[in-house]
């Protein structure tokens, strides 16, 4: 029985294995360059030539500057005096305030009609809960938070 005691070509494969990563990476940058390419038409085809903006946008710049009243002018009018069913207004609906129908929580209380005055401390009456959250939402007033007791170590919440 032959054995074969040859060395493995090294070089061979060496120089192959180069060739294949300089192909590779030329044929990387060909598809990218291509596909940019196309892209580019493609968005190319579908504007629409903006001739018939420009057109349009004088003619209603001549059509404003040929009116009975100047749209200025117009502007200004409706700026001056607003009638009641446009004037913006403070709601007075409380519903979004109660929070989700399934965990409703209490509605806050209406501030007070004046400010305190700013020699007089808050007192008790008027400071109202001072910010005080119910316990569900203790950790958003920067309490630490107990942590629940359970085999999963507290990964799941709670309720």
């Amino acid at each position: 029985m032959a054995i074969d005691n040859t060395p493995p070509r090294l070089r061979l494969i060496a120089t192959i294995a180069v060739i294949v990563v300089i192909t590779l990476v030329g044929l990387d940058f060909v598809f990218k360059s291509y596909y940019a390419f196309m892209s580019d038409e493609a968005v190319r085809e579908k504007l629409a030539p903006r001739t018939a903006l420009i057109e349009q946008t004088a003619a209603e710049q001549t059509a404003w500057a040929g009116a009975k009243l100047p749209l200025d002018k117009a502007v200004a009018q409706l700026k001056a005096s607003r009638p009641e069913s446009v004037e913006p207004k403070q709601s007075e609906d409380m519903a979004p305030m109660t929070g989700w129908a399934k965990m409703p929580k209490m509605a806050p209380l209406p501030a007070p009609a004046t400010p305190p005055h700013p020699m007089h401390p808050p007192t008790m009456e008027t400071a109202g809960d001072a910010g005080a959250m119910d316990p569900h939402h203790a950790a958003d007033a920067g309490a630490v938070a107990p942590k629940p007791a359970g085999r999963d170590g507290g990964a799941r919440a709670p309720h």
